[in-house]
């Protein structure tokens, strides 16, 4: 089952053959182009503890009212910046899933990790979170870990992450999991 969180059309970018010199002018006014585009629809990702303990990710701003207004859930102060609501070139999709033995949620960019977690019989698929960049050079300007303790996940920015794990024990690191925008755009 597919239920993206977001909406919108792609992102793409074409270019025609030509000569060199030209089609390359054509090329960075084609992707600076996309880039703006894709910039204007950032949205801000929010990271929410549950009441189960579990961390819940959302860049829906309707979501986020939602689980504070009808669940109860808390705002964390975690500093988690911006994605795309829509597909781009050099972006990777965000999948989120719930645990569905409580209010706890992971947040994954491999197709594999998410098929085999709904496969388990653990887990529930509720779609895209975004679209984040899948590197540098895409536009990613900040690097976003996984870590998990006990049947919870987290996102944490690099400096977040080894306070983390410094000063919360339990805690283990994944690994990188994506890069998000530093800003809105």
């Amino acid at each position: 089952m597919f239920r993206p969180l977001g909406l919108g059309l792609a992102v793409t970018l074409g270019a025609s053959l030509g000569v060199a010199v030209t089609q390359a002018s054509a090329d960075t006014a084609a992707k600076s182009g996309a880039a703006t585009a894709v910039a204007a629809q950032r949205v801000k990702v929010y990271e929410l503890l549950t009441k189960d303990g579990g961390y819940y990710y959302t860049a829906s701003e309707s979501e986020k009212y939602n689980a504070i207004t009808k669940h109860g859930w808390t705002v964390t102060q975690t500093p988690l910046y911006y994605l795309s609501p829509t597909p781009f070139d050099g972006g990777k999709p965000l999948y989120r899933l719930r645990w569905l033995k409580k209010a706890s949620y992971i947040v994954t960019a491999s197709v594999i990790e998410r098929e085999k977690l709904m496969s388990s019989g653990n887990f529930r698929y509720e779609g895209v979170l975004g679209y984040a960049p899948g590197s540098t050079e895409a536009g990613g300007d900040v690097k976003v870990f996984r870590l998990s303790n006990n049947g919870r996940w987290r996102l944490a920015v690099e400096a977040h992450k080894n306070s983390i794990l410094v000063n919360e024990p339990g805690w283990e690191l994944n690994g990188p999991l994506f890069f998000q925008f530093r800003q809105a755009g």
